[in-house]
């Protein structure tokens, strides 16, 4: 089959956590990059005052994300979104 120096490849299976499934649900929602960033603060439990600091926009412009996030996922606020 092949000589003893060939290259092997060892492939593990696990199950995947929450933080491994954000990037692909969000893609998989339509996210933007910008809403992406929004969830994952909202996520790690920050106000939409902190996230806008954090990311150099107004609280006003966080919240207009919330709600297409909310619209575009189907949920009615940051539990859901928190949940899902």
């Amino acid at each position: 089959m092949g000589d003893a120096d060939d290259d092997e490849v060892a492939v593990t299976i696990a199950r995947a956590s929450g933080e491994d499934l954000l990037p692909l649900r969000c893609a998989a929602y339509g996210l933007t990059a910008r809403e992406r960033e929004v969830c994952d603060r909202v996520i790690s439990g920050l106000s939409s005052v902190d996230i806008a600091d954090r990311l150099g926009i107004s609280a006003h412009t966080v919240r207009d994300h919330l709600k297409s996030v909310f619209a575009k996922i189907d949920v009615r606020g940051r539990g859901g979104l928190v949940a899902t």
